[in-house]
């Protein structure tokens, strides 16, 4: 079972003002059209167009949309032949708007136009061009019912399209195309259209004049003419009286045909020029200087003139609904996005659906062997880059054991090194204001002595509740309380035991929020003179930051005595300090002694 991606050829179609033709491959169709008042197709006619339509197409819905080529009756329809100044053609639809707009009645957005050439291009300074246009809501009332059964129009004019058919429209000629009520009439001078006409004679008039003259019904006078037109009538007097009927109407089309033209030679179709005396008759009206020929190439499968024209024409005039980007392609715009256009689209029309099934075949395996060669072309595109980066790593690759011995070193210090300011971070966080320390001595294996002051014995146990639970010390002891002759504060001395390392890590080390706040108003409040918290002022004494009536105040910082720029030498080699000269302290290296003391106290620290 063979698969097919498309309908095959293209649909043709001749719409005329009371029927539509459609021809799809080998399948031909024939419907009669009914109009409502003002011109437009009733609702039940539209329905009834679109179902046969697709009886007639049998799309799939998988399958892309039918490419059609519509050719329009000539009502309505206007023809000008214009000439422009020679521009770019990036320039020409631009000026043919401005043209149009002068030269129509109707502004171009309401119009359905196109245009063709009609000299060679470049070859004068100006440029002749022939235009077509039409109202566009006749136009888009076939447009939405081919959209409805998967077709993608184009239209043309009829008119034009039957022209494919002569052999020659050179000199002055004409095309007559003879239907049913009324006739169309395309002149040509030098093989180029000049005007088109719309005569009011058609078949009718023939069946009318044989109505009369014998006096039978409108059927009967019409099988009568068909018969004449197939050779079958006799050559009595009912012969004689239709030869005359016939002859009588193709007089009033002569007339009719001289009215509107004057030329060599005149082109017949349609179904009623098959009487096959018309052609010399109508020429022997016409006068002797004018020659009337019968196109002789319709078959009888259905097809008119129109349809058989668009299967031989290779570029029709096509009429524009809207401005696209096709029309660029079709200008000839030698831009990127023209040039994929005309490569995917069929006939530079610019509907993806459109698309040959052997474009989308060849798009299909294109991407395939897209994806498939990417991962290599992008291996061998980036193979400069990949061997640079092998080189860095290769060569961070031989600094590695250097950064494992620092590594394994610096973690050696930090789990070796004895916790000595981790100690220092808890006292300080416990020690309450007026608590001094005298000495202080720690160990490697732990072991802490401290003696020093507090203010009672209610700090003292705060003092060893608090190191207690920081969780960092496994026992604190107070192995001497004493107080003080004045009862002032108490001597103590402190002895504690570090955890292990696995036990002290989650030991409170840092202040709690709370503690913080605690100290930054014990910091305020040591910045005044006045006795320490909880004891009453002494009578006499003033209160912080008030002086006698009198007394000066402090002084500004610019009156205070600088510091000096020298430092004791005592001072400066017992404690390793000294002074640059520019104020700054600067302690010493190596200081002479592990044991620093002053005359406010001693902080010890022992290595063992």
């Amino acid at each position: 079972m063979k698969l097919s991606l498309s309908n095959g050829s293209p649909l043709y179609l001749e719409i005329r003002q009371s029927s539509l033709r459609a021809l799809h491959g080998k399948e031909n169709l024939q419907l009669g059209l009914e109009r409502a008042e003002n011109g437009r197709l009733s609702a039940v006619c539209r329905e009834r167009l679109v179902l046969a339509l697709q009886n007639l197409l049998k799309r799939k819905s998988w399958q892309p949309r039918v490419r059609a080529i519509c050719a329009i009756a000539a009502r309505g329809v206007s023809l000008r032949r214009l000439s422009l100044p020679a521009s770019p053609k990036e320039e020409l639809n631009r000026l043919l708007n401005l043209q149009i707009e002068s030269e129509f009645p109707l502004p171009p957005d309401a119009l359905a136009w196109g245009y063709r050439r009609l000299d060679a291009e470049g070859a004068l300074a100006r440029q002749d061009l022939l235009v077509v246009a039409v109202k566009k809501e006749v136009l888009e009332e076939y447009s939405e019912i081919l959209s409805r059964c998967g077709v993608n129009p184009q239209f043309t004019l009829s008119a034009l399209a039957r022209t494919s058919l002569c052999d020659q429209t050179s000199g002055a000629c004409a095309l007559l195309d003879i239907g049913r009520k009324q006739s169309e009439l395309i002149s040509f001078e030098n093989s180029n259209p000049v005007s088109i006409r719309i005569l009011n004679w058609g078949g009718e008039h023939i069946t009318h004049a044989i109505e009369q003259s014998l006096g039978v019904g409108r059927e009967e006078a019409e099988k009568l003419k068909i018969q004449w037109d197939n050779g079958r009538a006799t050559d009595g007097e009912l012969g004689k009286t239709i030869h005359a009927a016939i002859l009588s109407s193709l007089d009033s089309l002569a007339a009719t045909i001289k009215t509107n033209w004057t030329g060599q030679k005149l082109y017949l179709t349609g179904r009623s020029t098959r009487y096959k005396d018309m052609p010399a008759q109508l020429s022997q009206r016409l006068g002797p200087s004018i020659e009337c020929e019968r196109l002789e190439s319709i078959p009888g499968d259905g097809s008119s003139a129109a349809i058989l024209g668009l299967q031989k024409s290779e570029s029709p005039l096509l009429l524009r609904l809207k401005e696209s980007k096709g029309d660029d392609a079709q200008a000839g715009s030698s831009s990127w996005r023209s040039v994929i256009h005309t490569l995917f689209t069929s006939k530079g029309d610019d509907s993806a659906d459109r698309v040959a099934p052997w474009k989308w075949a060849a798009l299909a395996a294109l991407l395939a062997f897209s994806s498939l060669a990417f991962p290599y072309v992008e291996a061998f595109l980036l193979k400069n880059r990949l061997a640079k980066q092998l080189q860095v790593i290769k060569r961070d690759k031989a600094r590695l054991p250097v950064i494992d011995r620092e590594l394994g070193f610096l973690q050696h210090l930090k789990n070796t090194q004895p916790p000595y300011i981790d100690a220092l971070s808890i006292m300080s966080i416990a020690a309450q204001s007026g608590t001094r320390i005298d000495s202080l001595s720690m160990n490697r294996r732990g072991e802490l002595s401290l003696r020093g002051s507090m203010r009672g014995s209610q700090q003292v146990t705060e003092f060893r509740s608090k190191l207690i639970q920081s969780g960092f010390f496994s026992a604190v002891s107070v192995d001497e309380q004493s107080p003080s002759p004045d009862r002032q504060k108490f001597t103590v001395r402190i002895t504690a035991q570090w955890k292990p390392i696995p036990a002290r890590e989650h030991a409170a080390i840092d202040p709690t929020p709370e503690e913080l706040e605690k100290m930054k108003n014990r910091a305020k409040e040591g910045g005044q003179f006045g006795p320490p918290p909880g004891m009453e002022m002494p009578p006499g004494m003033m209160p912080p930051g008030a002086m006698p009536p009198g007394v000066p105040g402090p002084k500004p910082p610019s009156m205070r005595p600088s510091p000096s720029s020298s430092m004791p030498a005592e001072f400066s080699r017992r404690y390793g300090m000294s002074m640059d000269g520019k104020g700054s302290i600067v302690r010493s290296t190596n200081p002479p002694s592990s044991q620093i003391k002053s005359s406010e106290g001693a902080i010890e620290i022992r290595r063992e």
